[in-house]
């Protein structure tokens, strides 16, 4: 994770050289489970009996680079958390975001990308029943971990316009029917001097 994080600053480092960028951090605090979940006795912060809500404790930094005026970017995420086993848990993002809506002080985006997720390995529970849906491995000073890769990770975000260089953002990712993980906190733009291409008005003839 801490490689991760160091290749994470690198990057924005670099592309900060473009002024139209921003930097997001949410707080990661809530998993819902649409369904339940079977596994709701190994959940120490479920907020009800079958794990319909679950309470997570975390964080998720993303870097987002404008390519075509406002309206589509390139972003990539690292996140770190306890997952609903209270274990440790990551998430590395990078996709696209592109407006939905945007009026007056809202902005809302879909995203979409590759998204890696890995956490401590569930089988440390006596009762865990392992379905097969995470690849498993080992890693030295790490241990057991689990792991899997979306290769269409999908997010909606939403900004309200704080004030000229702050937002306050939203995710949300729908990984339904399993689980939707839903996430707050600030988005800090470097700049919005994007540059409209602009249009050519031929006048009307008299």
């Amino acid at each position: 994770m801490l490689r991760n994080f160091i290749l994470f600053l690198f990057i924005i480092s670099v592309l900060q050289l473009n002024s139209q960028n921003s930097f997001t951090a949410r707080y990661v605090g809530l998993t819902v489970h649409p369904f339940g979940d079977d596994q709701s006795s190994l959940q120490p912060y479920k907020l009800d009996k079958r794990a319909f809500f679950v309470a997570n404790f975390g964080g998720i930094a993303g870097y987002e680079h404008y390519v075509w005026e406002d309206i589509l970017s390139l972003k990539i995420m690292q996140g770190a958390f306890l997952d609903c086993s209270g274990g440790w848990a990551a998430v590395t993002h990078f996709g696209f975001r592109a407006i939905i809506k945007e009026r007056k002080k809202h902005r809302l985006m879909f995203g979409m990308g590759p998204t890696f997720y890995y956490r401590e390995d569930w089988n440390r529970f006596p009762g865990y029943e392992d379905k097969g849906f995470f690849g498993k491995t080992s890693l030295p000073k790490i241990g057991n971990i689990q792991y899997k890769l979306f290769l269409y990770g999908c997010e909606f975000e939403y900004d309200y316009s704080i004030s000229n260089k702050t937002d306050l953002n939203v995710g949300f990712t729908p990984g339904f029917p399993l689980a939707m993980i839903f996430s707050v906190g600030i988005k800090h733009w470097f700049s919005k001097d994007f540059k409209k291409k602009e249009t050519l008005v031929i006048p009307k003839q008299e």
